[in-house]
């Protein structure tokens, strides 16, 4: 074996673990994409604290293909790492499940989604449960996902906790 096909070698096995780590960074890209909603901002509704806060009251919202979805979500303020209940109410749609994601909008909180079971045409109800953060005010955003699918969803409130 000649030495440029030896230093070629060393070179390719130093080159290996970088560039199966950029093929794995590309992969979990594409994934995360996939598996977040909100991944396409131009298709989602979101409801902002100032149009209507879940802290305060139960927020309505229009969604893009008609109808309306309601949610509510109990106790007032939201406590961290206690069971909320959760009711929402569509029209315009009537799924066989509703999950709703909780993402903290200025930081990565892990995968929490929620079923909401059909309780009724267009009525859900599910209990959620937010993770604590250490900052004083945590910004979070509520997915609507008609069966589960990221792609089906049109709405997205965000509401504050604070500690």
């Amino acid at each position: 074996m000649s030495e440029r096909s030896t230093t070629a070698g060393r070179r390719m096995a130093r080159l290996m673990p970088w560039l199966a780590g950029l093929a794995a960074l590309g992969a979990l890209w594409v994934w995360a994409d996939r598996l977040v909603p909100g991944g396409d901002a131009a298709a989602l509704l979101v409801v902002a604290p100032e149009d209507c806060d879940l802290n305060q009251r139960a927020c309505a919202a229009e969604l893009p293909s008609g109808g309306q979805a309601l949610l509510d979500l109990e106790p007032r303020p939201m406590p961290t790492l206690e069971p909320l209940a959760v009711t929402l109410q569509l029209t315009g749609e009537d799924p066989e499940w509703v999950e709703l994601d909780l993402t903290g909008v200025e930081m990565y909180m892990g995968f929490n989604r929620a079923r909401l079971d059909r309780v009724g045409p267009g009525s859900y109800r599910g209990e959620a449960m937010l993770p604590v953060c250490a900052s004083q005010a945590m910004t979070w955003a509520a997915t609507l996902l008609p069966e589960g699918e990221a792609e089906r969803g049109q709405v997205q409130f965000r509401f504050v906790t604070r500690r």
